[in-house]
């Protein structure tokens, strides 16, 4: 077969040392056509002499801030198209991939045309054979989108090549007829989500999303963000803001309408704080709701005043 040309964009904030760990085994990849971006997301350790020292033919872009994970990759996805790229493969740097990722991916992606996006079988890094993701599916009434076969070891159960609703931006092969039908990341999410809407939106326009069990990919789960020490307050907020968004875009009225309110009402019931408390917080200037006790209620508020991008709050203690 002929080999078609691959970019692989990896993000990096703050987080030298994962993102060697990750060049390393992406250059045993058993893939003869690929370039390597690596895109610095506004880092304060800035990863150029270590990088240019051990890996002089990665290409490094420097962003002077932090455009998320969304801005971030469009910056290395940009620069792949521009420089006549067939797919870009976007990939976590929290990660370590087997040998044959790639051609895994590429194997099945070219066999038939109307594939536009394809991802990887995804183990925990430090649990050899526990999945992390396996495909996924969208329940657009429960307002999320689940990870199938996660925390099982892996007996066989997911070996099967599928079409799934999206695969993760943590392993994630695109067709550059993706990028020119339907553009590139939405930078409104700036972080999660975003890998979501760009699978609906492939699908939409007639692309197949498909699970590649023979890619395999170890994942660190969540390096970067978790430097911060408050993994889940962050996610809470960009998951809820970010997915309401997701079925604003994706449906039409009236649907539109009933799905949203019914996640909605979802999503309040979900807070664990007392709903007098929650209530008096949006009429009592002294009992003022702060984001570190409901990212959730952040999320909605924002949505609904189409406060997107990077959220400027306090989600620490």
């Amino acid at each position: 077969m002929s080999y078609p040309k691959v970019f692989i964009i990896i993000l990096n904030w703050n987080g030298l040392q994962d993102t060697l760990e990750c060049l390393e085994s992406v250059s045993a990849l058993n893939y003869p056509q690929y370039e390597i971006v690596v895109v610095d997301n506004g880092s304060t350790d800035k990863p150029t002499k270590a990088i240019a020292d051990k890996y002089p033919k990665v290409e490094l872009i420097l962003n002077d801030e932090n455009l998320g994970y969304s801005g971030g990759n469009n910056v290395g996805i940009k620069h792949a198209l521009e420089h006549d790229a067939e797919y870009v493969w976007l990939l976590n740097n929290d990660t370590v991939v087997d040998a044959d990722a790639l051609l895994s991916l590429i194997n099945i992606t070219e066999k038939d045309q109307s594939i536009g996006i394809a991802g990887s079988k995804i183990y925990y890094f430090d649990n050899p054979g526990k999945i992390w993701f396996a495909g996924s599916h969208i329940y657009w009434w429960r307002g999320y989108s689940d990870h199938n076969g996660k925390d099982n070891m892996d007996n066989g159960q997911y070996d099967n090549v599928e079409q799934v609703d999206r695969v993760t931006g943590c392993s994630m092969l695109v067709k550059k007829e993706v990028c020119n039908k339907v553009g590139i990341l939405d930078e409104n999410f700036f972080l999660y989500v975003e890998e979501v809407d760009w699978c609906v939106r492939a699908r939409k326009a007639g692309f197949k999303c498909i699970f590649v069990p023979s890619s395999v990919v170890h994942h660190k789960i969540s390096a970067s963000v978790a430097k911060t020490g408050i993994t889940d307050k962050i996610f809470d907020y960009y998951d809820t803001r970010n997915f309401l968004y997701l079925i604003n875009k994706t449906f039409k009225f009236p649907l539109r309408e009933i799905i949203l309110l019914k996640v909605i009402f979802k999503k309040i019931n979900s807070e664990k704080m007392d709903n007098f408390k929650l209530i008096l917080s949006f009429v009592s200037p002294r009992k003022k709701l702060e984001s570190i006790n409901s990212p959730v209620m952040f999320g909605i508020r924002d949505f609904f005043i189409k406060r997107m991008g990077k959220a400027n709050y306090n989600f620490n203690t």
